[in-house]
């Protein structure tokens, strides 16, 4: 995969996932901090993590955007964000996501990354509208999506299992 899509802010870089980010994907997405809200999510073989870069390099490759791996100017991997298309009852959308390693929340980088990723998605795709798919009980999540710029959409998810927060 080329680095067409990578994006660079003041303190991270962004880039499309290849085979050398697997370890990185099963380190975050298997840690149980991660997935403090739906443990039952977290990833359990390296193969769940081969699997997901494989589909995440399918989005980039087939659409031209997807979900970016997050790092430091030094290289350390610190997380993941992005936008993919995907449909959202009957609407196309590009539905927004981000997972850090926990030793990197608080920092900020979510916040910078995520709005990197959607200045570009919007850039090329400015008809469709960004939206997160929350867990009602993730405050951090909704906080961060309300940084964001995104506003929860009353009634339009699945009552304790997601809120639909879209961006205005």
């Amino acid at each position: 995969m080329n680095d067409a899509h990578a994006l660079r802010t003041p303190r991270l870089t962004l880039s499309v996932p290849s085979a050398a980010d697997i370890d990185a994907i099963f380190a975050i997405h298997s840690d149980a901090r991660t997935y403090e809200h739906r443990p039952e999510l977290a990833m359990k073989t390296r193969d769940e993590a081969v699997e997901l870069a494989r589909a995440w390099q399918e989005n980039w490759r087939e659409k031209q955007l997807g979900y970016y791996v997050v790092s430091t100017l030094d290289g350390t991997t610190v997380g993941f964000t992005g936008v993919r298309h995907s449909e959202e009852a009957g609407v196309e959308v590009l539905n927004l996501y981000y997972r850090f390693a926990p030793e990197s929340q608080g920092q900020g980088y979510a916040k910078e990354a995520a709005a990197a990723a959607i200045a570009s998605a919007r850039e090329r795709f400015p008809q469709l509208p960004v939206v997160a798919i929350i867990d009602p009980t993730n405050e951090a999540s909704i906080a961060l999506a309300l940084k964001l710029g995104l506003r929860h959409v009353p009634g339009a998810g699945i009552p304790d299992d997601y809120e639909v927060y879209q961006l205005s």
